[in-house]
């Protein structure tokens, strides 16, 4: 599934660097969101979590590249923080993070599908510490690791403990 999304994502943005000179910055932005950010959001709950560390990488310098096709930069250009917040862009671990926890945000306001609804289930703790609210859901028992890498158990993960998921490494 990710070698056709790194596939597809390189060959729009060949086609794109053909039309490079045509382009201004905003139209390069606004091309970017429209033809190649969907495909690094497409099923990322589902599949991101199941991949190798190699594969993570590759979808990491893809990003780099739409980045640097973006802001006009050279090959070799070190992409940092700067140039996300230029683009407007997380880096692909923290946009994987921010949709498994609009997910969760999607449960709590009543706007998700009734089969994602059927996955969760609130919990009752009153426990309260200066980083977490009362909006928690229940964990449930996975005895293998494949099963810890399932929607249905990283969405109540990553939204109960938001402050472990949110280290920056760019």
């Amino acid at each position: 599934m990710a070698l056709k999304v790194i596939n597809k994502i390189n060959g729009r943005l060949k086609f794109l660097y053909r039309k490079n000179r045509f382009l201004s910055f905003p139209l390069r932005r606004l091309l970017c969101n429209a033809l190649i950010q969907p495909h690094f959001d497409y099923a990322c709950c589902s599949w991101y979590s199941n991949l190798n560390k190699k594969l993570k990488d590759k979808l990491q310098v893809l990003q780099n590249k739409c980045i640097r096709f973006c802001l006009h930069l050279g090959n070799r250009d070190h992409i940092g923080p700067e140039e996300f917040q230029a683009i407007n862009w997380l880096p692909v671990n923290d946009r994987f993070l921010q949709l498994v926890s609009s997910n969760a945000f999607k449960f709590f306001n009543s706007a998700c599908p009734i089969y994602m609804s059927e996955l969760f289930e609130a919990t009752n703790e009153y426990y309260i510490d200066t980083r977490s609210s009362l909006l928690k859901l229940k964990l449930p028992f996975c005895k293998t690791s494949k099963g810890q890498t399932s929607p249905s158990y990283l969405i109540p993960k990553v939204w109960n403990n938001p402050s472990q998921n949110l280290i920056k490494n760019y």
